[in-house]
């Protein structure tokens, strides 16, 4: 979220520094005895800064990049920028120096380019139309980015450097514990556009125990946005240099589930280069239902009958319709090199996925470009005299969620790291219900029994706070009272022991719309527009939906108009 004049009018003129402040104070309280020397050391300058340099620093660790023109930063809060900037130089939290010449380029304006480079006497450079073509001819003559001191001493500019920026990943990665939450989730909150759920933060509950841990967090972290921006830009990937980049084995979970991500990613594209031996070895030292899929895969090119034996295992852990497809279709292709003589004896827990042709509806609607074409369904479903709903993935995610919100955010050791978390760290992981075993049978044996009091006290008392799940702008007071009132207790405990035993796989591919006939009856319907198809999860979600209820996929095609 950009922060913008609109967004924080309401805040004081420091809620940035604030912000920041609790953030420190938050993960000082759990991690200072562990904190690195460098960071230490970096933590006692700022504290020993006066108000308007913290504010200038806090500042710009917020904004994008390290380097930063001085002529360039104006803050109404702050006054004299050059005032609040000395204590920084002074502390080593920021250092004058010139910047690469990308940096510098991509910080130049057209204007600023043209008049610098009026007067130089380099041919290579006399014509240009476009920042890009000028680029190009920088990168073309090496020489040039020895002349950048002399075209900054032109200017008259001073550039500034970060040198605390390991500070703020240290302290954003203890505090939020992900890589997509940042400072502006205080705005968020502070506006009250968010609010969360209350649980308790402890010491005890901290997520790394040393120092070692958490250089090998950020470093982990630090190989995770590599890799992002390499595969995204499509750079030339060396797997020994990645390989030779990853930490040994880790004793803490959550560390060692980080580096076999990494791991994983490394044998697909190990897969890819045809590295099959380097793979299978990657996806060996992984734990995963997904490394040992694509080791049964590789094995099924180079040794059928081991292939076999990852399979049967892999038959055994099984836990959604999609897994067992999965190994169904692989079984099928060993079946035809012969490499299994009899089927009777070979994956005896193996449990295949039953064929399933949905119900099928066909609409012919007029096309609008301005509404998709779930909703013109919905439009139709309503004319007919349903109580039509565009729910998608919202209803049965957020009965499942108002049911078990309390044991969702029960206070487990080591899930939550910061009060603006939509869900513990271990909700789509396979120990998240064997952490909770107990409290779930609770619930699972109240509901049992006929009782849908929990779910409504949720929905009342949780109203409008944060909560993966629950999707408030969807799941409104009349679709939930539909919802509570129809749907039968036998399909609500088959709903939520289908989520609890996948939560990640099983949140999503639900049918788009939800119909209520006139004599109340539910209706599941999933919307496929021309040329659109089924995909294997929504298959299965129809036909489990099927047992208890309607359920069909409508297929719409375009009305041809003169």
């Amino acid at each position: 979220m950009a922060e913008t004049p609109a967004t924080t009018e309401l805040l004081p003129a420091d809620y940035y520094l604030q912000n920041f402040e609790q953030m420190l104070a938050s993960v000082a309280e759990r991690y200072l005895d562990i904190f690195p020397a460098e960071q230490q050391g970096a933590l006692q300058c700022y504290r020993s800064l006066p108000d308007k340099s913290k504010m200038l620093l806090v500042r710009l660790l917020s904004r994008k990049g390290e380097w930063f023109r001085l002529d360039k930063l104006h803050y109404a809060e702050i006054g004299d920028i050059a005032t609040a900037l000395l204590p920084l130089l002074s502390a080593g939290l920021l250092q004058q120096m010139l910047p690469p010449l990308d940096v510098w380029f991509g910080a130049m304006t057209l204007p600023e380019l043209k008049s610098l480079l009026h007067d130089i006497n380099e041919p290579l450079l006399r014509h240009w139309r476009s920042k890009q073509q000028l680029w190009q001819l920088l990168q073309a003559a090496p020489e040039l980015p020895t002349q950048l001191p002399q075209w900054q001493q032109q200017q008259g500019l001073v550039w500034l450097q970060l040198n605390c920026q390991p500070l703020l990943d240290l302290l954003l990665l203890l505090y939020f514990g992900n890589r997509y939450q940042d400072l502006s989730q205080f705005v968020l909150s502070d506006l009250g556009l968010q609010r969360f759920e209350g649980y308790p933060l402890t010491r005890e509950g901290r997520t790394y125990q040393s120092s070692i841990e958490l250089k090998t967090a950020l470093s982990l972290a630090a190989l995770a946005d590599n890799w992002e921006q390499t595969t995204q830009q499509k750079e030339p990937i060396v797997l020994a240099d990645w390989l030779a980049q990853l930490p040994a084995p880790q004793d803490n979970p959550l560390l060692e589930r980080r580096r076999q991500k990494l791991l994983l990613k490394l044998g697909r594209e190990a897969e890819r280069q045809q590295q099959l031996a380097l793979a299978m070895s990657l996806y060996q030292q992984c734990h995963g239902w997904d490394a040992a899929e694509r080791l049964c895969r590789c094995l099924e090119k180079v040794n059928p009958p081991q292939a076999l034996a990852v399979l049967t295992s892999l038959a055994q852990q099984t836990q959604n319709e999609t897994q067992q497809q999965i190994v169904a279709r692989i079984f099928t292709r060993l079946s035809k090199q012969r490499t299994i003589t009899d089927n009777s004896q070979v994956l005896p827990t193996f449990q295949q996925v039953a064929p399933y042709k949905p119900i099928e509806i066909s609409l012919v609607l007029l096309p609008n470009t301005e509404r998709r074409v779930e909703l013109l369904t919905q439009d139709y479903f309503l004319e007919q005299g349903f109580d039509a709903w565009f729910s998608e993935n919202s209803v049965l995610c957020g009965l499942f969620g108002l049911a078990f919100w309390d044991i969702i955010f029960a206070p487990v050791a080591g899930v939550f790291d910061n009060p603006y978390q939509r869900a513990p760290r271990d909700m789509y992981q396979p120990d998240f219900v064997a952490r909770r075993q107990t409290l779930i049978t609770q619930r699972m044996a109240q509901l049992a029994s006929g009782d849908k009091h929990i779910l409504q006290q949720h929905f009342v008392c949780k109203q409008g706070l944060v909560n993966d799940w629950v999707n408030w702008q969807v799941f409104t007071e009349p679709l939930f009272k539909r919802c509570i009132t129809t749907f039968s207790t036998e399909f609500l405990l088959a709903l939520f022991q289908r989520i609890l035993r996948d939560p990640q796989h099983y949140r999503s591919g639900h049918p788009d719309l939800l119909l209520f006939t006139t004599d109340g009856k539910p209706q599941f319907v999933e919307v496929k527009g021309p040329s659109d198809k089924l995909a294997d999860h929504q298959i299965h979600w129809l036909h489990f939906l099927a047992d208890f209820y309607s359920a069909k996929v409508c297929y719409v095609s375009w009305k041809h108009t003169k």
